[in-house]
């Protein structure tokens, strides 16, 4: 009777355990160089640029030396060039959902918060797409 009662408690923890659910949109292996706008885990604001490793219209994955809080907002702006120069695009907010430590930093899933175009692909523009050496 222990035994059941013991097998029964296992079963328990493991429903109240939560579940991974299954994304929802798909993902693309693809590096865009953004800029990463926030504050860090001791409240200092910083400016980090870097590479996304993947990305989905709902958010993205990339690679930052500064470590920041889990759910924290940072707003990340794709960097466009033309004919050698940078032009504007608008900063777009993100949650940090998920980080994970790496050996030169960390690697922050991010989901986006507002409804708005961020990688040019969703209008037809594969031009944000930086090359991958």
């Amino acid at each position: 009777m222990a035994n059941v009662a013991a097998h029964f408690a296992e079963s328990e923890s493991r429903a109240s355990e939560p579940t991974r659910q299954p994304r929802r949109e798909q993902r693309i292996a693809s590096a865009f160089r953004v800029e990463v706008c926030g504050f860090n885990r001791h409240g200092r604001f910083f400016t980090e640029r870097t590479l996304t490793s993947n990305i989905s219209d709902g958010g993205c994955q990339l690679s930052l030396h500064v470590e920041v809080e889990k759910n924290s907002i940072v707003a990340l702006r794709v960097i466009e060039r033309r004919n050698g120069c940078e032009l504007d695009s608008r900063p777009v907010l993100f949650q940090v959902e998920r980080m994970v430590p790496q050996a030169s930093g960390w690697t922050l899933g991010v989901s986006k918060l507002q409804p708005v175009p961020v990688w040019g692909a969703e209008a037809g523009q594969p031009s944000f797409l930086a090359p991958v050496s």
